[in-house]
């Protein structure tokens, strides 16, 4: 028998490889799939073809870069053939020709230094992004005569030139000869872009250095271009020509007045596409005094980053539809049939998890009708609490009591019963709701309030009867619970299932390949892993406060694990708080405005305070992404705790021993934004959001 290689033996994780960013034009084909869920009805009557400037807004990996290289014109043309279309046609169907530049953060960076002033950095910084466009229009060219998708003979050709190098650079005398072709202008251009970047990197040695080239004005290409090249081909008169701009946030905020000029002053047939991450703007201001840009009037915005997301029917689909494109893509788990991201990660619920912290497994009914009850009540260590509290009320009675208030079948239920006697309910009062929720009298008072806080507290009862069964810890698993772990953002889920992939692939390939299935406990230990990648290698990293975000976010996970851990659950899974930003320092207000660009934290929508006249307060949730870090939950639940301005900035700025005081104050005695008692929560409901 002939033996395999051992390369041949081993399975590419299907996830491996999703960055944008590093795709070729062919990845970016295979793997796009309509992402118009994340725009929802924010996106209703935007035009992403249309002439109206659009912004493109949310954290990494959340797919802005996906769809700006969508849709220019390299990957158009190529998804247009692989279609099995003429290619000649493309441009009788095209409403658009969309050109792409991603801002390289080291490159904008280099525009600045004390050697030159201001007005001579903007001055060069408009002429470089002119002469950037200005090649990116060319390379349009190139690309649409390769394909054919237009037909431009030597004369057309070179007229075109000769128009174009008369607004490139009109010192330069031109003849219409055999050298006029695209090619030449694009080589000029190119010349152009290493003259700005040889006084770039000699200006940071010497004061005296001259830049001896034509300066061109802002627009001079960016707009004049196009209007020349559509006076010249037929083909491509009447389309928009879409500008495709990425990265935004790495600009300077100089360089972005004056982009931001350009966007407000477009002119037809030219517009633009800013992908930026939130809070990415540094400026709305242009280069004219008193003039910024304003959102509707001037732009559309798109915010692909939502947190609620993760509940999202229709967010969910699409996240299938991308692990089932990448899962087909491998031979091994194509041939397998295994490419249902939702069936090879299943489904666990709270009850199910309880079992398997009690029982080491997920027990059947009949099994546990087998079980002796002495032995349960001798090995369970949250029964062990329940009695000595029944012991301490009712010390004659105890064995009696303790059997009236067991519930093998499910362990939360009995931790329920634990709460309500640490809630000090009557042993009488929590053995009539137990009996009348286990009964099933459902038109029953008794039922509803018991099922109610049931349903309330049935999470927090879990992670508290795993913090009495250590070192037992938390599952982070199944489709349900990624979803909401992504946060909304793709990357994040796609890295999920890389890393469970990983540890399946290295240690259950037998039962991956046998049923189809991950475990529990190999997806626990993949979210684990992104989740501290994330907090100490992502966070660690960032350019501006990250020092201080990561003492923010880890405050805020020793805060919420407390507020979890709470013997009485007051108000269980607290993940997000409100504070009055405008009562912050200018520097704290950065630190939330960076933690936010960066998806440490994730706003959600402003809310009132209490009192007639305040501000309104701004509400953030720490990225659910780092709850396995901190072995909290992945949830959006119950009242809002509301911290001052003293809690935030010595959870960003003090020293260690204040951040202790205020991480065990606020820990002990959390302070809500809204009073609320346990009859006002069953007269409203449950009003959480996840």
């Amino acid at each position: 028998m002939e033996e395999k290689n051992e390369e041949e033996t081993i399975t590419q994780n299907p996830f491996a490889g999703f960055n944008a960013s590093l795709m070729n034009d062919e990845d970016i084909i295979k793997f796009w799939i309509q992402p118009h869920i994340l725009f929802g009805k924010q996106a209703y009557g935007i035009d992403l073809t249309g002439s109206i400037p659009v912004v493109l807004m949310g954290g990494r990996g959340t797919g802005k870069t996906m769809l700006l290289r969508f849709m220019s014109n390299d990957v158009q043309i190529k998804n247009h053939i692989s279609r099995n279309r003429d290619v000649k046609k493309f441009l009788k169907k095209a409403k658009y020709i969309g050109v792409y530049y991603r801002f390289d953060g080291t490159s904008m960076a280099s525009f600045s230094n004390r050697y030159v002033s201001e007005v001579a950095w903007e001055t060069l910084f408009k002429h470089y992004f002119e002469l950037i466009i200005g090649q990116k229009y060319i390379m349009m060219l190139f690309n649409l005569k390769k394909e054919e998708c237009i037909v431009l003979n030597p004369e057309q050709e070179q007229k075109l030139v000769v128009q174009l190098l008369n607004i490139i650079d009109p010192n330069t005398k031109i003849e219409v000869n055999e050298n006029s072709c695209l090619e030449h202008i694009f080589n000029l251009i190119q010349k152009k872009i290493n003259n700005v970047f040889e006084f770039v990197n000699n200006s940071a040695l010497s004061k005296n250095v001259q830049f001896e080239d034509y300066i061109l004005n802002s627009g001079d290409l960016i707009f004049g271009m196009p209007t020349i090249i559509q006076n010249f081909i037929q083909e491509i008169q009447g389309k928009n020509i879409i500008i495709l701009l990425d990265e935004y946030e790495n600009l300077r905020e100089l360089q972005q007045k004056i982009i931001n000029t350009l966007i407000k002053h477009t002119r037809l047939p030219v517009s633009f596409r800013i992908g930026t991450r939130i809070n990415g703007f540094k400026t709305f201001d242009t280069l004219n005094q008193g003039e910024f840009l304003m959102v509707d009037a001037d732009y559309r915005i798109i915010q692909f980053e939502d947190i609620l997301l993760a509940k999202d029917k229709e967010f969910r689909k699409l996240l299938k539809k991308i692990a089932r494109r990448k899962l087909e893509l491998i031979p091994s788990f194509k041939n397998s049939n295994i490419i249902d991201i939702n069936n090879i990660l299943g489904h666990i619920n709270p009850e199910e998890e309880a079992m398997i912290v009690v029982f080491g497994k997920i027990m059947e009914k009949q099994e546990i009708e087998k079980y002796s009850i002495d032995k349960y009540i001798l090995e369970a260590k949250h029964i062990n609490e329940i009695i000595k509290i029944v012991k301490k009320n009712n010390p004659k009675q105890s064995e009696l009591i303790l059997r009236q208030i067991i519930y093998p079948q499910n362990p939360l239920i009995e931790m329920l019963n634990l709460l309500l006697l640490k809630r000090d309910y009557k042993i009488e009062e929590v053995i009539k709701l137990f009996k009348t929720y286990t009964i099933g009298k459902k038109t029953n008072i008794d039922f509803k309030k018991y099922n109610d806080l049931y349903n309330k507290n049935k999470l927090g009862l879990l992670y508290q009867l795993i913090s009495l069964n250590k070192p037992k810890q938390k599952l982070y698993a199944g489709f349900d619970v990624f979803c909401m772990l992504s946060s909304g953002i793709m990357r994040n889920f796609l890295e999920l299932c890389y890393q469970c992939f990983n540890t399946a692939l290295f240690s259950e390939t037998d039962e991956l390949f046998g049923k189809g299935r991950i475990s529990f406990s190999a997806q626990t230990e993949g979210a684990k892993i992104r989740s501290t990648r994330v907090y100490e290698d992502t966070i660690d990293r960032i350019p501006e406060y990250g020092n201080e975000i990561k003492s923010l976010v880890r405050s805020l996970g020793a805060i919420y694990s407390a507020w979890q851990m709470d013997a009485r659950l007051s108000e269980p899974e607290l993940t997000y708080f409100c504070v009055d930003k405008t009562s912050l320092s200018e520097e704290a207000r950065k630190v939330l405005d960076s933690a936010v660009r960066w998806s440490a934290l994730q706003q959600k929508k402003s809310m009132k305070g209490k009192s007639p006249g305040e501000p309104l307060l701004d509400v953030y949730a720490l990225n659910r992404i780092l709850a396995p870090y901190f072995e909290i939950s992945y949830r959006l639940r119950g009242r809002i705790g509301r911290f001052t301005k003293n809690d935030i900035e010595s959870m960003m700025f003090g020293s260690d021993s204040e951040k202790q005081r205020v991480v065990t104050k606020l820990g002990r005695e959390p302070v809500f934004e809204e009073k609320i008692t346990l009859i006002d929560f069953l007269v409203r409901g449950d009003r959480s959001e996840d």
